[in-house]
């Protein structure tokens, strides 16, 4: 079975892509939502893994009774959400999200705040729940508004999405400047992003997808209530960063109502990864279980909002994972 990053891009092409945007940018809502019903049903008929993986990931939020017995509806409204979402990724890039469309959530968000306007950087673990860009893409349009001034460096792994970063380089050029390889870090790397934090910026790492080019450096952990395979170079880059380190989530109110505005959640991480080496891994896991803790309650308050579209609780050793190229 192939890793999620060999797949390729079930999105449509660029010029395809362009087109729905347009429409986002120009049409009222409804109008879009009818685009969007079509497109969504095509890619229901013919993408069966991404269905499987949907229905698997809905079924055990259902049955810790945070959702009704799943149905063709439940997987259909799952894909919904993501290709909007993929729309308001774009869309905040060109400047129609504004931060007055955002909830802040947990008082955590206080903290960082204050860090980031004493020009003191940290260390952000994401996730694809929901659309954590949309905070990079106000960070560069926003700057001085709302917020206070701060540069956003994201650790991305670039496999399978190059016509979505294609048109969003096409949108805003900028976009694509703070963005680092996942699979090209080493010594340089960590030690430019270590300068970017102690000028006061953001290092932004998801946390739940295995990389392309290390998928076996992962470790078993419970989540929904079955043991899955989460990236620990992740956490160990966290970690050899040394900056004050945060969980941020970024999900619509409502699911299912397009026009509820964003919360963001942050969490201040509680683990401390200083310490003797021979401990290590401890702490290290310590910090993956805190993140899944998080990660699991907003899954079970917001399921429509996950976007990992491949079968998350298989072993990458074993089997690796099974992907229809859709995970931007």
């Amino acid at each position: 079975m192939t890793h999620w990053s060999e797949q390729k891009e079930a999105a449509g092409g660029i010029r395809q892509m362009r087109l729905v945007f347009k429409l986002y940018r120009h049409l009222s809502l409804p109008v879009i939502k009818t685009f969007l019903h079509v497109i969504v049903l095509f890619f229901y008929l013919f993408s069966p893994k991404a269905r499987r993986a949907s229905r698997k990931f809905l079924t055990m939020v259902a049955q810790r009774g945070n959702l009704p017995a799943v149905s063709f509806k439940n997987v259909y409204h799952h894909f919904f959400c993501f290709a909007y979402a993929l729309l308001e990724k774009l869309g905040a890039w060109s400047g129609q999200i504004m931060v007055k469309d955002l909830v802040l959530k947990s008082p955590d968000i206080t903290l960082l705040v204050q860090q980031l306007s004493h020009k003191k950087g940290a260390v952000i673990l994401c996730s694809h729940l929901g659309n954590t860009e949309m905070l990079r893409a106000l960070a560069s349009l926003e700057a001085g508004k709302s917020l206070p001034p701060f540069g956003i460096n994201s650790i991305v792994d670039f496999s399978g999405t190059s016509k979505f970063n294609r048109l969003l380089s096409e949108i805003n050029p900028a976009s694509m400047v703070h963005l680092v390889s996942a699979s090209a870090i080493g010594a340089d790397t960590i030690i430019d992003l270590a300068h970017r934090l102690s000028q006061g910026e953001l290092v932004i790492i998801a946390a739940d997808r295995t990389a392309a080019k290390n998928r076996s450096r992962t470790q078993r952990l419970k989540f929904l209530g079955k043991e899955a395979d989460l990236p620990i170079g992740a956490f160990i880059l966290a970690g050899l960063l040394d900056a004050p380190l945060y969980h941020m989530f970024a999900v619509r109110e409502k699911d299912l109502d397009l026009q509820s505005p964003y919360e963001f959640h942050i969490y201040q991480s509680k683990i401390t990864l200083s310490g003797p080496r021979k401990q290590r891994m401890q702490r290290i896991r310590a910090l993956m279980e805190e993140f899944l803790h998080y990660l699991e309650d907003l899954c079970r308050r917001h399921p429509y909002q996950w976007y990992n579209f491949f079968d998350f609780w298989k072993s990458s050793q074993t089997q690796q994972n099974n992907n229809t190229g859709v995970n931007k």
